[in-house]
């Protein structure tokens, strides 16, 4: 068996039932793949759907379950028992083309020929908003400048940065990313996780690799309202990351807080609300503040981190054995 598809999932039952209908319609034979659904403490009717999909599934469907501990800690019990060579991390909303999984084996492959040590490369595929979904400026703006995904922003496919490690949508050998620790376990909020993972990757050697053709669609409902809050915790998370990390304190922002007055607060809340009134619109469209607006919400969370001293603990050992 050459991949493990491993997906940690936390009720969505009917997206992740999409995402594996479309796992189930893979052009890669169904002998040379299995699938991993771990769930982080669900209580919709999760395992009830995964159980009446394994009846029929065409390649090994698994179901797995952990009281609630966030996906980092799902991604690694996923890995911990898998069989493939390859472990292919994808989201429980990502919804591949049929033609993902070949890819991103013919993309690991390629690397084989290519690179003096393949095993230690990564792939990344393209990850989009799904084709049917009306695209908004705030949409196309956070899925390619970086903010969620900033495909447009790589320059180099076969050099990729770290940061654009993005844990929906990736390959890795399965005996690296164990002999790497796997994901933090200490991360209790989302973001910065699979970044961190990335980091200590990179130390060890990593090779990532932009794989366009490995075509996976976002089915998550967005809105700035929403990944305003998102921001909020991935800025809370950052804090935690700089415990770790105290040497990313420039890369995360850390070393430059700006102190916001009640008048600068203000300010950004009238723009929250113009935004969010005119999200919509292309013909009138307040797009050239977004940056600023993302920053701030980002910047909420660190402060909200500092000042409530979060640090989260020490690193845990988070891989508990290398499956046979």
């Amino acid at each position: 068996m050459q991949l493990s598809v491993i997906i940690p999932t936390f009720n969505r039952a009917e997206r992740l039932n999409q995402t594996l209908s479309a796992l189930k319609n893979q052009t890669l034979g169904a002998g040379a793949y299995e699938v991993l659904v771990v769930d982080d403490g669900s209580d919709d009717d999760t395992a009830d759907r995964v159980r009446r999909v394994q009846q029929d599934y065409p390649t090994p469907l698994f179901y797995f379950y952990q009281q609630n501990r966030k996906q980092g800690v799902a991604r690694n019990l996923g890995a911990s028992n898998a069989r493939g060579d390859i472990l292919v991390f994808l989201g429980d909303d990502i919804v591949p083309t049929p033609s993902f999984l070949t890819e991103h084996l013919l993309a690991q492959q390629r690397c084989e020929r290519s690179v003096e040590d393949a095993s230690r490369v990564v792939v990344i595929g393209y990850t989009g908003w799904p084709p049917e979904l009306e695209r908004t400026p705030f949409l196309e703006y956070i899925g390619e400048q970086g903010w969620q995904f900033g495909f447009s922003l790589i320059e180099d496919s076969d050099n990729v940065d770290f940061n654009y490690f993005y844990s929906s949508n990736i390959s890795i050998k399965r005996r690296f990313f164990l002999e790497s620790g796997g994901f933090d376990e200490h991360f209790k909020e989302y973001g910065w996780e699979d970044i961190e993972l990335s980091l200590r990757l990179k130390k060890r050697g990593m090779e990532l690799v932009y794989c366009p053709d490995a075509v996976a669609y976002h089915y998550h409902e967005t809105c700035i309202a929403s990944f305003s809050e998102r921001q909020r915790k991935v800025g809370r998370s950052a804090w935690s990351f700089y415990h770790q990390h105290p040497d990313m304190a420039e890369f995360l922002g850390i070393d430059r807080i700006p102190s916001y007055s009640w008048s600068d607060r203000f300010k950004f809340w009238i723009l929250a609300w113009l935004c969010r009134r005119l999200e919509r619109s292309r013909h009138f469209t307040l797009s050239r503040y977004y940056p600023d607006l993302m920053t701030y919400y980002y910047v909420k969370g660190l402060i909200e981190a500092r000042e409530a001293g979060c640090d989260q603990g020490k690193p845990q050992s988070v891989v508990p054995r290398m499956a046979e």
